[in-house]
């Protein structure tokens, strides 16, 4: 039996690899940015008209103390057109936010300060004189061409579209996501739309486990329960090893005499990293790794318990991890405060349901699902001096 720390460390271990794809721009959030998004020009890329007015010539030297105060409108400049040429710096040309810069201008009077008649316009008698760079977005101000707007390794969030959309990132290159199935075990275990019989149950993990996984983005390639039967099982589990990044099952690793998991990944050439961990709920937890088949592809295999609570307490806690990792996203815990709790004064680590109206919640063990409903998550208690004061929180549904 190991420790949860030893866990943590052993499957960090099996990550490898910056494989990338290519996902459409619009798609790409909550993905990690695989290559740095490098502008390919200044932004703003011209001298940018930053209000609806009028762009004219600032005066300079003497004149500028008096200050020019009318102008006759020779012209207008919209957005997404080639600049004009102000050759009179007794006119001005009206202009439209976004628009470039007309050439020979030097800065913007806004329609708020001025009046128009006809083609004449003049400054309201309380404006200030005009001065130069007034309204005006210089080009180069927010960024210079070959400068990295997006590092790679960014977890894109909706923001970051505009910078990539700039640059004419589209497709983006990301992180590869992993490619992952999910099977339960069980002959007790009946499809949710069926009617049980009194020694049945219907099947609730499968429904649990990818129902938390898509609220992060990570839906499973596909999801089966398979039988207590060592054939059915082997067959079942080796069209799944070699082509998937990982393969997740619940039940069949405990010690009971149809726990046959461990043995016929085992029997497939599926290598043991671990076999029960020092924690509760979840002490069966098994592990196992498949080297690398001719396509360059290997498949780590989580054995979870069975038990509801069990399972997801485990998927959560290292599976998603895993998953996210693979693709460079973040899915760290964070502190919260508890009270009446202590550190662990022995090797095992506890997970207790937590809800943030509540704080630690009572339940019955881990087939108590029904209490878990209403838990924002869990905390884990462990030999940290810490726990008991703000130990770690994970969080269900894709909340970080």
């Amino acid at each position: 039996m190991i420790s949860v720390a030893e866990v943590d460390r052993l499957l960090s271990a099996q990550l490898g690899g910056t494989d990338t794809e290519l996902v459409a721009l619009a798609q790409c959030v909550g993905r990690c940015l695989a290559v740095p998004a490098v502008a390919d020009r200044d932004g703003p890329p011209f001298h940018r008209v930053a209000m609806d007015g009028y762009a004219v010539r600032a005066q300079s030297g003497q004149r500028a103390q008096s200050g020019q105060r009318a102008w006759r409108v020779a012209g207008l400049q919209v957005a997404g057109k080639p600049p004009q040429t102000l050759t009179d710096p007794q006119t001005a040309l009206e202009v439209a936010t976004g628009a470039v810069l007309p050439l020979g201008c030097d800065t913007v009077v806004p329609y708020e300060a001025t009046l128009r008649s006809g083609d004449q316009v003049d400054l309201l008698a309380d404006a200030p004189p005009v001065a130069k760079g007034n309204h005006v977005h210089p080009q180069g101000t927010d960024y210079r061409s070959e400068q990295v707007l997006v590092p790679a390794g960014t977890v894109l969030r909706s923001p970051h579209l505009h910078s990539l959309a700039s640059v004419g990132l589209d497709p983006v290159p990301v992180r590869r996501r992993a490619v992952w199935s999910l099977a339960s075990t069980g002959d007790e275990l009946v499809a949710v739309h069926r009617t049980p019989l009194a020694w049945q149950i219907r099947q609730s993990n499968l429904a649990a486990l990818e129902g938390e996984a898509r609220a992060w983005g990570l839906a499973p390639r596909e999801a089966q329960t398979l039988p207590d039967n060592r054939p059915l099982l082997l067959e079942g589990l080796k069209s799944q090893l070699g082509v998937v990044d990982a393969l997740v099952l619940t039940g069949g690793v405990s010690a009971g005499v149809l726990d046959l998991v461990p043995g016929v990944l085992e029997e497939l050439g599926v290598q043991t990293l671990f076999h029960r961990v020092a924690q509760r709920p979840g002490k069966p937890f098994w592990c196992g790794r498949l080297p690398a088949n001719a396509l360059g592809r290997a498949t780590l295999v989580f054995g979870l318990p069975g038990n509801p609570v069990s399972s997801l307490f485990a998927f959560r806690r290292y599976v998603l991890p895993w998953l996210l990792a693979f693709e460079g996203r973040p899915a760290g815990p964070r502190r919260v405060e508890v009270h009446g709790l202590r550190a662990r004064d022995d090797d095992q680590t506890v997970f207790l349901p937590w809800s943030e109206e509540t704080g630690v919640m009572e339940w019955k063990g881990s087939g108590d699902y029904l209490a878990l409903a209403g838990s924002t998550g869990f905390v884990e208690i462990d030999r940290d001096p810490r726990s008991g004061v703000e130990p770690w929180m994970y969080c269900w549904g894709g909340r970080e």
